[in-house]
C-alpha cells in the first residue's frame, strides 16, 4: 500500500517518488533511453508523416480535432521509442507504455497511449527470442487484480497485427503460491498441459495485461524476465533503435487508423453499438468479447448505452478520440468498469455520454468532447452466454433523461462530481505509484 502523505505528494507534482512496483530499474533504463530517442531527427520526421497522414484523414474535417491529432502524434512518438528502447532479447525487461503523463524517478514522463488502450489495463512488453529460454517470476501484492494474462506475439502490437496471441497465461493455467508469487517458464517448446508454461514459438514479444475492476485496492502484479540460457548482454544501440522506432510510429498510426478506428469503430451506423463478437477472431485476447462503435452528439443531446454485464469476471466502457487516445482517464471519468459503474434495478448498467454535465453518477465524460469512438469489454464470460440482448444505444435529450433513465438512477451535484473526480484520481495514483510489500 502507499499511505496518503505520498499520494498527496504525487498529486502535488513530485517527481521523487520511489517504490513503484512499476518503477524497476528496467523500466528506468528504458525511460531514460527511449527519452533520448524521443528527441532524435528521426522522431520529429516521423512525427511530421504522423501528422500528415492524420490531417489527410476524413475525420480531421470535424470541429475542434487539432489539439487531439497533435496529441495523438506525440503519444504515438513516445510509444515507439519505449519498445524501440526495450528490444533487448538477451537481455529483457518488462517495460510499461500505453500509459498516461506520470511523475516519478525524479522525471516527467510524457503520455505514451495509442490504440484505443483500455484504461484499466496496465500494459508492460518485453522483447524475447524463440531461440532462447527465459524464467519469469512474479508476485501479486495484496489483492490482485481482476484479471491477468500474459501473451506471445508475433511482432510488437500495431505493426500489422492487433495482437495474433500465439501463447497466452491466463488465471486458469497459473498456480501461485500462499505468498502470490509464481514462476512461469518461457520458451519455444509446446505448452501442452504444462501450467506455468508460454510458448514462444514463432514470437519475439510478451505482452502483460493486468486488468484492474478496483483501482485503489487491486494492483498489477511485479514482474522479472531473465535469460536462463546465458548470461544477460544488454546489446541496446541507439542509431539502430531510433530508426526502429521512427519505423514503428507511422506504421502503429497508421495501423490503428485504418484497421480499427475505421474499420471497425466507425464500420457501423453513427450513435449504434454492434452485437459484441470475440475479440479472438479480431487478433485480441482470447479470454475477451467486446464492441466498438462511434458517436457524435448535438448540442443538448445525450447517448444512453445500456448493458447486461452477462456474469463477466470483467466489463468495461470507455470513450476516446478519433485518433486512438484515451480521454482523460485519471480525471474525469471518461470509463467505466464494472467496480465503478452502478448498476440498475434490473442488473443492467446505463451509462450516459454527454459533452455537458448530465447530472448522472455513471457519466462517461469526454472533458466537454461531443464525439468520440466506444470500446466496451467483457472478459471471462460464462460459457452459454446470450450476447444477442448484451448492449443497446439511444440518443436522448439530456433534458429528457429523468423520465428515460429508471427510477432508481443516482445523480450527482456539483459537489458530487467533485468528490467523484477527486477520489477517481487518488485511486488512479495508488494503482501507478503503489509499492511491493515488504
Amino acid at each position: 500500500m502507499i499511505d496518503d502523505s505520498v499520494i498527496d505528494r504525487i498529486a502535488a507534482g513530485d517527481k521523487d517518488i520511489p517504490g513503484s512496483i512499476l518503477a524497476t530499474p528496467e523500466q528506468d533504463l528504458v525511460e531514460r533511453r527511449a527519452l533520448e530517442i524521443y528527441q532524435r531527427p528521426e522522431i520529429a520526421r516521423a512525427r511530421e508523416r504522423l501528422l500528415a497522414l492524420f490531417r489527410a484523414d476524413r475525420n480531421a474535417l470535424l470541429a475542434d480535432q487539432e489539439a487531439f491529432i497533435s496529441q495523438s502524434a506525440d503519444e504515438h512518438c513516445l510509444h515507439a521509442a519505449l519498445i524501440a528502447a526495450s528490444e533487448t532479447p538477451r537481455s529483457p525487461g518488462f517495460v510499461w507504455t500505453l500509459a498516461l503523463p506520470h511523475n516519478w524517478l525524479g522525471r516527467a514522463v510524457p503520455g505514451s497511449r495509442m490504440g484505443q488502450e483500455n484504461p484499466d489495463n496496465i500494459y508492460r512488453f518485453a522483447s524475447v527470442d524463440p531461440g532462447l529460454s527465459y524464467r519469469i517470476s512474479g508476485r501479486f501484492h495484496g489483492r490482485p487484480p481482476t484479471d491477468f494474462s500474459l501473451c506471445s506475439l508475433p511482432a510488437q502490437v500495431g505493426e500489422g497485427i492487433a495482437a495474433d496471441v500465439r501463447g497466452i497465461i491466463t488465471p486458469d493455467t497459473l498456480d501461485v503460491d500462499g505468498d502470490g508469487r509464481f514462476e512461469i517458464l518461457v520458451d519455444a517448446t509446446p505448452t501442452q498441459a504444462r501450467r506455468n508454461h508460454l510458448c514462444i514459438a514463432g514470437a519475439r514479444v510478451l505482452m502483460a495485461r493486468d486488468t484492474l475492476g478496483d483501482w485503489g485496492r487491486e494492483g498489477p502484479a511485479e514482474l522479472h524476465i531473465e535469460r536462463m540460457d546465458g548470461d544477460a548482454v544488454d546489446d541496446f544501440d541507439i542509431e539502430r533503435a531510433a530508426p526502429r522506432a521512427a519505423g514503428l510510429v507511422t506504421d502503429i498510426g497508421k495501423f490503428f487508423l485504418t484497421r480499427v478506428q475505421h474499420g471497425m469503430c466507425e464500420a457501423g451506423p453513427l450513435n449504434s453499438v454492434p452485437a459484441p463478437e470475440s475479440s479472438a477472431g479480431r487478433g485480441g485476447l482470447t479470454t475477451q468479447t467486446g464492441a466498438v462503435g462511434y458517436y457524435r452528439l448535438g448540442q443538448g443531446e445525450a447517448l444512453v448505452l445500456s448493458l447486461d454485464p452477462l456474469g463477466a469476471r470483467y466489463l468495461g466502457v470507455q470513450i476516446c478520440d478519433m485518433w486512438m487516445l484515451s480521454y482523460d482517464y485519471s480525471r474525469h471519468t471518461s470509463s467505466f468498469n464494472h467496480r465503478q459503474a452502478l448498476a440498475d434495478g434490473d442488473g443492467r448498467i446505463r451509462l450516459v455520454i454527454a459533452a455537458e454535465d448530465p447530472g448522472v453518477h455513471n457519466w462517461l465524460d469526454g472533458s466537454g468532447n461531443s464525439l468520440g469512438s466506444l470500446v466496451l469489454r467483457w472478459q471471462c464470460v460464462p460459457a452459454g452466454a446470450d450476447f444477442s440482448g448484451a448492449v443497446a444505444a439511444e440518443v436522448v435529450d439530456i433534458g429528457d433523461l429523468p423520465s428515460y433513465l429508471p427510477a432508481g438512477t443516482r445523480y450527482l451535484d456539483r459537489g458530487g462530481r467533485e468528490a467523484q473526480r477527486a477520489e477517481r484520481f487518488r485511486e488512479y495514483l495508488r494503482r501507478v505509484h503503489g509499492r511491493p510489500e515488504a
